[in-house]
């Protein structure tokens, strides 16, 4: 039992467009790189990939294959709403504080602080040390004193803008440097370093036990492109899911891998959140 023509066919071109698509970046990459990145950041999070978009590519490539528009539409539409998933998964991804980001800013701050004994000064030599959305906090956070001269107003700002433990722990040791000697200072950095360095190794070890499970959910993932291409690859198997039941069979069956994939997946984020 061998591929069918049409399937041949198929792929013969998505292998061509992928050539071409690959000799044109290769010609025009350079020139739209710099335009790439400048509007890319507007557009998209950084943490937005090619593969964030591949599961919507992969979806219609497989509902071309099939030929079937029951089944058309409804991969169309999984690839759709799985790329939303993604999007989202990655703003939510950019708005996020990790602890071990939290964890360099504070190892970062301290080291500026022996040397010159200035809160916003420390703060202003540092804050380019860390990523987004922490760096754009700590400029608020420093752009707010210099604009008040007040420490109180620039602090109150940092907390209206997050809600995070340890942030809320940072900036009640920056105000307390207003009346307590720098050793005091430093010690109540070094506890709080602890405590992120205690959170960081937790996250590690949770993170490790989840790559089992993890790799249940891409098993999963796999195994349902795998029957989707299989089925549309071999005209013997298409022929079955021809029929109106027929689809609505392959679609329930699909259904429910992407279920369970979406399930676990869901669960991971959970535990990772609690976490990060």
């Amino acid at each position: 039992m061998g591929l069918g023509l049409d399937a041949v066919n198929a792929l013969l071109i998505i292998s061509l467009v992928v050539v071409a698509g690959a000799l044109l970046v290769d010609e025009f990459g350079q020139q739209l790189a710099p335009r790439w990145r400048r509007y890319r950041s507007r557009l998209l999070a950084d943490h937005v990939t090619w593969r964030t978009f591949l599961p919507l590519v992969v979806a219609v490539t497989l509902a071309m294959l099939m030929r079937a528009f029951l089944i058309g539409a409804y991969l169309v539409i999984v690839g759709i709403l799985i790329t939303v998933y993604f999007l989202r998964r990655a703003k939510e991804q950019r708005q996020s504080l990790p602890a071990r980001q939290i964890l360099q800013l504070i190892l970062a701050f301290r080291s500026a602080y022996l040397l010159q004994h200035s809160v916003f000064l420390s703060l202003d030599a540092v804050k380019e040390k860390v990523d987004e959305p922490l760096r754009s906090l700590m400029r608020v956070t420093v752009e707010t004193y210099y604009l008040t001269s007040s420490p109180q107003h620039a602090f109150m700002e940092l907390r209206a803008r997050t809600d995070n433990i340890y942030l809320s722990q940072f900036a009640y040791v920056l105000e307390m440097s207003e009346t307590a000697r720098t050793e005091v200072v430093v010690k109540a950095l070094d506890n709080l370093v602890e405590r992120l360095r205690t959170h960081d190794q937790l996250r590690r070890e949770i993170e490790a036990s989840l790559v089992s499970i993890t790799g249940q959910t891409s098993f999963i993932q796999v195994i349902a492109v795998l029957v989707v291409l299989g089925v549309a690859a071999v005209p013997l198997l298409r022929a079955a899911y021809t029929s109106p039941g027929g689809q609505i069979a392959f679609i329930i069956i699909i259904s429910i891998m992407l279920g369970a994939s979406y399930y676990i997946d869901s669960v991971i984020n959970k535990l990772a959140e609690r976490v990060s």
